[in-house]
This record gives structure tokens, sequence and C-alpha cells, in this order.
């Protein structure tokens, strides 16, 4: 290695600096690429991993209903239920809808995403009509909606005696059980103020938590957001 560069060194001592840029071309572009773009995948990296990582999801909400809201709207909601994240430069609350569409190849691709998404826990609330609630309670896709009600409890008493006239209490048999369970399983969203704000019809949208998630106390206060009962002012914009 060491005589290589004596001997491409000598080259270029007696090369004018034309002839110089033209022979590191001819027989080094390919090394010059390969730099260029290991630098710049170490320099992506190290921007993402260090410099300005991604946020993380403070809540991840699906959204189920079969009316069409866009995705501006969605973002809407996302961004006014970012006022109880902890810490906003890290994480974010983010909605997203997985609703049918007249696309197939779009409808395989939100599906596959979905399956992925609820298979690692990522999800953490679906927003359904209530015939959605009882086919995802059959299904075992939620869990009673009383785990966040005892973190509502906790934290804004006022809260859980406004929300416990919303709760949707069905009786069903889950797959593979053989008694029928009587649990309430979400909560109604109708009365409150963010949806009409955002222009969502909200008279049959129900809140229901994903069976695998463990954000009780982080829903609760989404909750707070959402009826526009925190301590602080709601945020709507």
């Amino acid at each position: 290695m060491g005589a290589f560069f004596r001997t491409e060194w000598g080259k270029l001592r007696v090369m004018s600096f034309r002839d110089k840029r033209q022979y590191i071309w001819e027989y080094y572009k390919v090394h010059i690429f390969i730099f260029a773009i290991v630098g710049f995948i170490i320099g992506s990296l190290i921007n993402v991993w260090f410099i300005n990582p991604p946020k993380r999801d403070y809540l991840y909400i699906a959204w189920l209903d079969l009316q069409f809201v866009s995705s501006a709207q969605l973002e809407r909601l996302g961004h006014n239920l970012d006022i109880i994240v902890t810490d906003p430069d890290r994480y974010q609350v983010l909605a997203t809808s997985y609703a049918m569409t007249d696309n197939p190849e779009l409808n395989m691709a939100l599906q596959s995403r979905f399956t992925a998404l609820l298979s690692t826990g990522s999800i953490d609330v679906f927003l359904t009509p209530q015939e959605g609630v009882q086919e995802l309670a059959v299904h075992g896709m939620i869990r009673p909606i009383s785990f966040v009600m005892e973190e509502v409890y906790k934290i804004n008493p006022e809260l859980y005696a406004y929300l416990t006239d919303r709760l949707l209490i069905l009786t069903f048999t889950s797959e593979g059980a053989e008694a029928y369970m009587t649990e309430p399983m979400a909560i109604s969203m109708a009365d409150s103020p963010l949806f009409p704000y955002l222009e969502i019809d909200a008279s049959d949208l129900y809140f229901a938590m994903v069976i695998n998630s463990n954000k009780a106390y982080e829903l609760a206060k989404s909750l707070e957001a959402i009826f526009g009962m925190r301590t602080e002012v709601p945020y709507y914009g």
C-alpha cells in the first residue's frame, strides 16, 4: 500500500494542475462517487440520530370511521392534542385514517400498515362508529374503556363524572370465548367541542382503547383536551 501511494504521488508531482485533475478524475471517479455516497449516508444518519431525530408518537390514533376526513383534518386533530405532550420537541400525537377507499391497491397498503402497527402495539386508540366498536370488541381488538376511566378519575374527577354518562356499554362474546361479557367499551365523542371545530361529524363517533396499548394515562389526558376540560385553557388552532 505504501509503495502504491509513493508511485501515485510521484506521478502527480510532475503533472500540471490540469493533468492532475484529469488523471484523478479518470482513474478515481468511481472511488470519488463511492466516497460521496458513503459520506452522504453517514451524514444523514448522524442528522437523524443526533441532530434532528424524528418525533416519536406520544399517542397514535387510528381513524376507522366510514365518513371521509381529510389528512389535513386529522393533522389538525393531532396538532390540537399536542398540548398534552410533555416533551413536544421529541414527541407528537399522530392521527391517521385507515378507512377503506375506492382504490384496492391503496386499501391493501393501508391494511398491511394497520396490521403491522397493531401487532407491535403502536396504535393506542380507535375513533370509530358504534358498529365499529362492536366489531372490534368481538374480534378482541379493544379493551374495556374502564382502564382509561380509572386514570381520568385520578387526574380529573369532574371529567370522570361527565364521561360516565357517555360510555358505550356492550354485551358481546369475543372470538373463542364461551360466555358473554357486558363492559363499557368506548366513549361517545358526540358532545366534544373539538370535533365540530375540526368540521368532523362526531354524532356516531366513539373513542376505544386498543387491546395492547399501555397508555391509559396518556389517553385520559387526551380526553381532557378533546372535551375542553383541562386545568389549562384548551388550545384549538
